[in-house]
């Protein structure tokens, strides 16, 4: 399993989509700060794009992409003058079903967005979510780059304007589909990626990331992990640390404990397997690392998640 497969399983991804709008300029949208990351997919025409705490505008075309990760502010507008309204105002009284459409403007220029959402485990630390920046903007004129982009998006399209059995089933999984693509679009695309990302990015850190993900409960030396990227140790260390902005064995002890986490969370397994996962040969080392890394004891961990699981009478 490569590094980015991993951390993305371990965000228990999951997704959807709103409901698509058909817009007539003038328009303008005020979307405020969400706990989910929302999407937009511009199907046809352009808008623009501003960002709470941004002063500059951003033109979006037709085939863009564009994701908040963090679910950021942002206004969607025709035309940068223009005034924007809360959602619920655009909606007004309109009933939405089988994703739209929302009907909305003064009769001009038109443009169809399909407005969506990522959601992850919050309650998880993950190296991922911090390494993303406020927003991620993909290019649909970048198709011959990223040809699978239009492709997706035209599939989406396609599945929320003609409903069917399943339509709802087929549209989640494109939609999460689809952030596994702006992510490695993201990595591949972004002069400048952030934390973990740009170590993955790495064609010599991404191979020791990679083998650390592959086989986490190893007992991995710093100087079998340089030998992973073909890098003399010190150079390795140093070059994972500008990257990633942590040590090497930091990373590894950390990823070990959120797996652990997980594992103790699903409550299937045993306290001894899950130390043996996070490679650690007895329990009461484990039981330390786990502490000190995640401010709980390993079985305060598993009985918070049991008490949260008790159907109160």
């Amino acid at each position: 399993m490569d590094a980015l497969t991993d951390i993305l399983k371990s965000l228990r991804l999951s997704g959807g989509v709103y409901f698509r709008c058909e817009l007539s300029a003038p328009w303008g949208m005020d979307i405020g700060q969400t706990s989910v990351a929302e999407f937009h997919l511009v199907a046809r025409g352009r808008c623009w794009l501003k960002v709470a705490g941004k002063e500059s505008t951003i033109c979006l075309e037709a085939g863009d992409v564009v994701v908040f990760p963090h679910g950021h502010a942002h206004v969607l507008l025709d035309a940068p003058e223009s005034v924007a309204l809360s959602m619920e105002a655009v909606i007004g009284s309109q009933k939405i079903e089988n994703y739209g459409p929302v009907v909305y403007g003064g009769g001009g220029v038109p443009a169809n967005i399909l407005c969506g959402y990522f959601e992850f485990d919050r309650k998880i630390h993950s190296p991922l979510l911090d390494a993303l920046p406020l927003f991620i903007h993909i290019k649909g004129a970048d198709a011959t780059e990223l040809s699978w982009l239009q492709t997706t998006v035209n599939f989406i399209c396609h599945e929320t304007r003609a409903s069917g059995h399943g339509t709802e089933a087929v549209v989640n999984r494109l939609v999460e589909v689809l952030f596994i693509q702006i992510m490695r679009a993201y990595i591949t695309q972004s002069t400048m990626p952030l934390g973990v990302l740009s170590a993955i990015a790495d064609a010599k850190v991404g191979l020791a990331l990679n083998a650390m993900h592959q086989k986490p409960e190893y007992n991995w030396t710093l100087d079998e992990l340089a030998q992973q990227a073909g890098m003399s140790r010190t150079a390795f260390s140093q070059r994972f640390h500008a990257l990633a902005g942590q040590t090497p064995m930091y990373y590894l002890t950390m990823w070990r404990m959120q797996k652990a986490k997980n594992m103790l969370e699903s409550g299937n397994m045993t306290m001894s397997s899950i130390a043996e996962q996070a490679g650690y040969q007895s329990e009461a080392s484990f039981s330390k690392a786990f502490k000190k890394c995640m401010g709980v004891s390993p079985g305060a961990c598993r009985r918070k998640v049991a008490k949260d699981l008790v159907i109160p009478d």
